[in-house]
């Protein structure tokens, strides 16, 4: 017998007698080590797949190698270095190993799972953490919905201030609406509107879409990608008050608070779990305008709490293997700085305007590194993620003043088009946390890779501003992107305006 013959059989024939090196090495003292499949070498083509045989093998590696291994492939409960977590963690692993070893004849078989390799990929999926890549997806949501409401209150100041300087049609708005209704878009260039710099608004919005499954790599959407397929929704409200320090000159600052969540698609993806994200922000805006043209900057940050739970459940065909279901909870804090720079045109033909712009936005997204909480052996720990967009857009705005005989009412189109100058995909880190430090390294990292931001998108939406006497405002929106090649993201925007 050569030692070469026993690693890659795991048995050899001796005098007409089969025997299993497994068997061997606990007669002879370790002298031919039981061999065992190597999960990273079965063919599966599901990235995620192929990234978690990788680290579930790592770690069965590192804890049953060496002369004095912390958790002996023979041991059956709880013992000596091997106990607690790290024991649970163990377990896990070598299920997996022996499932490997019972389709590949290569190794003990005890604690196989009875599976055939596409559901052993199925239970490979279920242990990695995919999921986490959602995180990043809540966080600009948010930031993107205040940016909306931010672009709404600009539009909203200038509306006002042209009404009140008496451009083209403003005489029959100023005298069917009233010259305090243009107040409310936010003071205006005259003695009576110069009283009156303050206003202040509340907005709400609601959010939904959902994110399609890029895991396939039978699925043209999804060849490139490794992130699951889920449903979110989310609601904001933004408070906000500004100041008119000169006839051309608006400084201001708007809070948002933002309650979301995220539920994956287990009838779509392998996974099953929820994220819900809560958290604030806080911006400070200028506007600077003369009669044809303005220009529009805002710096902040934003900041968010996550509770997340992750299921992990695949099933045994071994009746003296127990099935696997699991949950997970975690909680984590994201911080992100947001940065725009904006600049537009505006040409008006009788009661229509027409705005070219073109804008800038810049975000930065950190989240916090975490550890889930549970014994079950499958928690993770999770390094930090730190995510940059840099978005370009032109876009065309349409006006249309109504003037009826309670005050102005202006419905309104825009469109975008979108370009992310900053789209790279990035790296999650995920250990298995009952690992001591010493059994840490890169190959036991499951090392997901998130898919990349859409080069370009485009960006629809259409509503009305209503502008009554006294200084009060109100409007709503609706909002759709398009384009994009995994996502759906609508929004239905409101809100009230007043001066004081």
């Amino acid at each position: 017998m050569t030692s070469l013959h026993c690693r890659r059989l795991g048995r050899f024939e001796h005098r007409g007698h089969i025997i299993d090196c497994s068997v061997l090495a606990l007669i002879a003292g370790g002298a031919c080590a039981p061999v065992f499949a190597d999960l990273s070498d079965l063919s599966f083509v599901n990235p995620i797949e192929r990234a978690a045989a990788r680290a579930n093998q790592a770690v069965f590696d590192q804890l049953t190698s060496g002369a004095n291994p912390l958790c002996p492939e023979q041991l059956r409960a709880a013992a000596g270095t091997c106990t607690g977590v790290l024991f649970e963690t163990f377990s896990n692993v070598r299920e997996l190993v022996h499932t490997a070893n019972e389709l590949t004849g290569s190794g003990p078989t005890n604690y196989s799972l009875d599976l055939d390799q596409a559901n052993l990929g199925f239970a490979l999926r279920w242990t990695a953490a995919e999921e986490l890549a959602a995180q990043g997806s809540s966080a600009t949501q948010f930031s993107n919905s205040q940016l909306n409401s931010l672009a709404s209150r600009i539009s909203a100041l200038r509306f006002g201030a042209r009404i009140a300087r008496n451009d083209t049609e403003s005489g029959s708005l100023l005298a069917r609406g009233g010259q305090s209704a243009a107040r409310g878009g936010g003071a205006s260039a005259d003695e009576q509107s110069i009283a009156s710099r303050w206003s202040a608004f509340l907005d709400g919005s609601f959010g939904y879409g959902r994110k399609d499954d890029t895991t396939d790599p039978f699925n043209p959407a999804g060849s490139s990608g490794a992130e699951d397929a889920f449903d979110f929704d989310g609601q904001e409200v933004t408070l906000g008050v500004d100041y008119r320090m000169r006839e051309r000159l608006v400084l201001g600052a708007l809070l948002g608070f933002t309650d979301r969540s995220i539920d994956f698609d287990s009838a779509v993806s392998i996974v099953d779990g929820r994220i819900d994200g809560k958290g604030e922000s806080l911006m400070l805006y200028a506007l600077w305008e003369n009669d044809r043209f303005y220009l529009s900057g805002s710096l902040g940050g934003q900041w968010l709490s996550y509770d997340m739970d992750r299921r992990i459940t695949y099933p045994s065909l071994n009746p003296l293997v127990a099935s696997i279901d699991h949950t997970t909870s975690s909680e984590t804090d994201s911080q992100t700085v947001i940065a725009t720079l904006g600049g537009g045109l505006s040409f008006n033909v009788r009661a229509f305007a027409f705005e070219p712009f073109v804008k800038a936005e810049y975000q930065d997204i950190s989240i916090d590194g975490f550890t889930e909480a549970g014994s079950s052996g499958f928690e993770l720990t999770y390094g930090g993620q730190d995510i940059k967009s840099f978005d370009v857009a032109a876009g065309f705005k349409v006006n249309y003043a109504w003037t009826p005989s309670f005050g102005v009412v202006v419905p309104y189109v825009r469109g975008e088009v979108h370009k992310q100058l900053e789209n790279d995909r990035r790296t999650i880190s995920s250990l298995y946390a009952g690992l001591p430090a010493p059994t840490v390294s890169s190959t036991s990292d499951f090392g997901l890779a998130t898919d990349a931001m859409d080069d370009e998108f485009f960006l629809a939406a259409a509503g009305f501003s209503v502008v009554l006497k006294h200084g009060l405002q109100g409007f709503l929106q609706f909002q759709q992107v398009f384009d994009l090649q995994t996502f759906e993201d609508r929004a239905i925007t409101g809100g009230i305006r007043v001066e004081f």
